[in-house]
């Protein structure tokens, strides 16, 4: 082994899921069947291609108080990457910086345990129940940070806000994220709950 080699970190790719080709329906891909909206097309059509040259804001200004003003909270609250897998490696390399273990479900997106391993950062990830449930009280013990996805990708499950509360007011020492990326499609989201935590 060469002296650099053993400075090179050993992860485990991301993996994505069987790709069928029989004419299926499969949920759990960020690919849509329809056609951009005549509206979006006739943006592209008029598009100056040649802002494209130009460095955007860096502060994604528009873009930020846009959100903002859609999820009711302060543009300050809005974090915005290149693609959610960049917000949470921001996330993970951000926040989770403790000798304790990250916390996460065993089924659940398989990218936060790429994370983990890529930043060496030790995690544990307690089973879902025989529902495929997160079971709050496995989220109680001592940590050095909480993420989950809720709904939980890939089991689609919702828990309700009174459920990320709790998990919430057991863990007031360390950073809970809560991962919101399919919420349009379930129910309430914990947006609600950041000035309170």
């Amino acid at each position: 082994m060469k002296a650099y080699e053993k400075n090179i970190r050993k992860v485990e790719p991301y993996v994505p899921g069987e790709q069928p080709r029989q004419k299926v329906i499969k949920l759990n891909t960020n690919e849509n069947p329809y056609p951009p909206s005549p509206k979006a097309a006739g943006i592209l059509r008029e598009l100056d291609t040649d802002r494209l040259r130009l460095y955007p804001d860096p502060a994604s200004t528009v873009l930020t108080d846009a959100l903002a003003k859609y999820y009711h909270v302060k543009p300050e609250q809005v974090f915005v990457g290149v693609g959610s897998d960049d917000v949470l490696a921001m996330c993970f390399l951000t926040f989770f910086n403790s000798e304790k273990p990250v916390l996460f479900p065993d089924i659940t997106y398989s990218f936060y345990k790429v994370w983990a391993e890529l930043y060496r950062i030790p995690y544990e990830c307690p089973a879902v129940d025989e529902n495929f449930r997160i079971r709050r009280e496995d989220y109680y013990k001592e940590n050095g940070g909480i993420i989950f996805p809720n709904p939980n990708a890939p089991t689609g499950i919702y828990e309700k806000l009174e459920f990320v509360e709790d998990i919430l007011k057991h863990n007031q020492d360390v950073i809970v994220i809560v991962d919101e990326a399919y919420i349009d499609f379930a129910g309430a989201s914990a947006t609600q709950l950041i000035d309170k935590y």
